[in-house]
């Protein structure tokens, strides 16, 4: 989710401390026991089958990220218990995020593509562009493609097809802190946020009446300051691309909501301090720590206050809504099936396995990831719970960024349009205008 995670972010920072803490820091890539392991491996060590891609017979290469101590044992069993149902070999591994693209391009390229991995859907359209996955069609249709949130699935369609099941989702809602609310004057139970303009006139309020820094935004140079940009974008009626697939950043909903963002900083004076060196990460452990009195976070954020005991007395609402509504990023990583796979039925056998309800259940519950399947997140765990629930609430206007197979590159050019409105250097408009100029050339190249 993020992830995000990666679900990009997707995966999500609680899975990649939880797998760093499995790996010691020691070659980023582990095999589950109780699997046949050992193959696989990460392209910088030419890891795998010295065969060459795929796996023929009943063993199937399986290559995910984000096993830690917490989702080790769900592997070891469920590999087991599919091998034993299904009369196939599991070569299972796991490798860190930080070289998780690098690793599956390396093997694609170098005809060393696992037979099944997680990764990323915003990674679809670049192995797609590569003729390195398929189209997952014939599966993801009837009972089987019902079961899952409509909107998560279709972040793994393109051109009509989808080329993944989905894996693992988040999105995100609005975190304030309780206790600072009550200290500036605001109703801690009862929180007026619906609206930007609310988020605003709490902000002013805070930083009038108290120490505590309001607002939490991230503006460094990295790529998830988009992602905290987006809702704001989104939400003023703005689009990254058009109907047409054309680049669209610079309507004037678009500057509306780049100037809203960045007048946060610049007029209002409501942030941290130096927001244009503060990560997604920064501002997420500011506001765990009660160092900042709201937030735009996925759920980790509750569960990394709960698990680390920080004390901050949080509340979680909607996101704020815009004059076109209201929005959230959704992230997913997906399960793709690889164009080299010589037996797919074996890749097929195994996602139905592993989407079983009860199995997605415990998955979600142990990993800390939203649910992708509707029976999962109706079920009362994550309906009732006032940690997960909000979540639950928001994937009913969450959105995932544009299908693009260069979206890195995007990406960070619309990270430096941000970045310069939020420090002052261009106007809004300029710095969208400027920007809109070269995601033409990128975009049509």
């Amino acid at each position: 989710m993020e992830q995000a995670s990666n679900i990009d972010e997707s995966s999500g920072d609680v899975t990649r401390r939880t797998l760093m803490r499995a790996l010691g820091g020691a070659g980023g890539m582990i095999a589950v026991a109780g699997c046949t392991g050992g193959g696989g491996g990460d392209g910088d060590s030419g890891g795998g089958d010295d065969s060459g891609g795929g796996s023929s017979g009943k063993t199937v290469q399986f290559l995910t990220m984000g096993v830690g101590d917490n989702i080790k044992g769900f592997f070891e069993e469920n590999n087991a218990k599919f091998e034993e149902e299904n009369g196939y070999k599991l070569d299972f591994t796991s490798v860190t995020w930080d070289n998780a693209q690098s690793t599956l391009v390396t093997r694609v390229k170098g005809g060393k593509a696992p037979d099944v991995s997680r990764l990323p859907s915003r990674w679809i359209p670049q192995f797609q562009n590569l003729e390195a996955i398929d189209p997952l069609d014939d599966l993801m249709q009837g009972e089987f493609l019902d079961k899952f949130y409509p909107k998560v699935a279709n972040t793994t369609k393109i051109d009509g097809s989808y080329y993944g099941v989905p894996w693992a989702y988040s999105n995100k809602a609005f975190y304030y802190n309780k206790d600072v609310f009550e200290e500036a004057g605001l109703d801690p139970e009862n929180p007026k946020l619906d609206t930007w303009d609310d988020v605003l006139a709490a902000a002013q309020k805070v930083t009038e009446n108290t120490d505590t820094p309001a607002y939490g935004l991230p503006a460094a140079d990295r790529l998830t300051t988009v992602s905290q940009w987006l809702p704001y974008h989104w939400s003023h009626g703005a689009d990254i691309i058009n109907d047409d697939g054309k680049p669209a950043v610079n309507s004037d909903a678009g500057v509306k909501g780049l100037e809203f963002y960045s007048s946060l900083v610049t007029e209002h004076k409501v942030t941290q301090s130096s927001p244009l060196s503060s990560t997604r990460h920064d501002v997420r452990k500011l506001f765990e720590q009660g160092d900042v009195a709201m937030h735009i976070g996925h759920v980790y954020v509750g569960i990394n206050i709960e698990e680390n005991k920080t004390g901050t007395n949080y509340g979680i609402v909607q996101m704020p809504e815009g004059p076109d509504g209201r929005y959230s990023l959704a992230t997913t990583d997906s399960m793709v099936m690889y164009s080299s796979a010589e037996n797919k039925d074996a890749v097929k056998d195994l996602l139905n396995f592993y989407f079983d309800t009860d199995r997605r259940f415990e998955y979600s519950k142990k990993k800390g990831f939203m649910p992708v399947l509707e029976e999962v997140g109706n079920r009362d765990y994550f309906a009732e719970d006032p940690l997960w629930s909000p979540f639950i609430e928001a994937s009913q206007y969450a959105r995932s960024r544009p299908k693009l197979a260069n979206l890195s590159e995007v990406t960070n050019r619309l990270v430096k349009a941000v970045q310069e409105a939020v420090s002052g250097r261009k106007s809004a408009e300029k710095a969208l205008n400027e920007a809109q100029a070269d995601l033409e050339e990128m975009i049509e190249a």
